[in-house]
C-alpha cells in the first residue's frame, strides 16, 4: 500500500507472502502506510481528503538463475520486474513502479542493494534475487 499526497510519498507498506486475507493484509498494511512508517509522522485529520493510495497485488516471486551480477543486469526486465534481493540476513525489495525513478537497471540494482543494507558496490555470489509483477490500483 502506497499513500501519496500531491505527488509526494506519504507512507508504503507491504507483505511479501500472502499470511492473511487480502482484505485484512489490504486493510493491516493502509493502516501501517499511514500511522507506523517510520520515514513519515502518522497522517493527521487534515490530510485525508488529499490521500491518494496505491494498491500493487504481487504476484509470486520466482527466483532469477545467474552467474555473475552483469548477466543478472541484462536479465533485468524495466518496468515489469518488481525485485527482492537476499544476502544473508540483508534484503530489500523494489516494486516496479520505482523503474520510473530508476531508468538504467544497473543503478536499479545498486540502490535495491543500498535499501538492503548493503553498499551499492557489494557483490557476492551468494546473493539471490526473485522477480515478481503486480497488479495495481489506483484511488
Amino acid at each position: 500500500m502506497t499513500l501519496n499526497i500531491n505527488g509526494a510519498l506519504r507512507g508504503c507498506v507491504g507483505s511479501l507472502s500472502a499470511d492473511k486475507s487480502l482484505i485484512e493484509d489490504l486493510s493491516s498494511n493502509a493502516y501501517s502506510a499511514a500511522f507506523r512508517d517510520l520515514r513519515f509522522p502518522s497522517l493527521e485529520d487534515s490530510e485525508f481528503d488529499q490521500l491518494n493510495y496505491h494498491i500493487s497485488i504481487l504476484t509470486q516471486p520466482t527466483p532469477i538463475l545467474f552467474k555473475s551480477e552483469k548477466d543478472l543486469i541484462n536479465q533485468l526486465r524495466p518496468n515489469i520486474d518488481g525485485l527482492v534481493l537476499k544476502e544473508g540476513t540483508n534484503s530489500g525489495t523494489f516494486l516496479p513502479s520505482v523503474w520510473e525513478q530508476l531508468l538504467d537497471r544497473e543503478v536499479f540494482l545498486k540502490h535495491l542493494k543500498q535499501k538492503a543494507g548493503l553498499s551499492r558496490g557489494y557483490w557476492s555470489d551468494s546473493i539471490t534475487v526473485d522477480r515478481y509483477e503486480v497488479d495495481s490500483f489506483e484511488g
